[in-house]
């Protein structure tokens, strides 16, 4: 993996990063965000401020929260397939 200096913290590259809330609030949503990588978020329980003016599809490829390994394995095969799109 590459490294690189990305606002403020060293980051790794990579195509997907992946968000799926925990037990406890995760601070790591908006870094991943932030990545110019793609967005696999698994639908939260809970939102941030910033969250609720982000759109599916446009700033992250929203996931299902049932049967995520599969959605999540979906969305990694659809992505690397149509990499012009993702």
């Amino acid at each position: 993996m590459s490294r690189r200096h990305r606002t403020g913290m060293l980051a790794y590259s990579s195509r997907y990063k992946i968000y799926i809330e925990g037990y406890a609030w995760s601070v790591s949503e908006k870094y991943i965000l932030a990545s110019d990588s793609v967005t696999l978020l698994v639908k939260p329980k809970y939102y941030d401020f910033f969250t609720r003016g982000l759109q599916p599809v446009h700033h992250y490829c929203p996931r299902r929260h049932e049967n995520k390994c599969r959605s999540i394995n979906f969305a990694v095969d659809w992505g690397n397939n149509h990499k012009q799109k993702a």
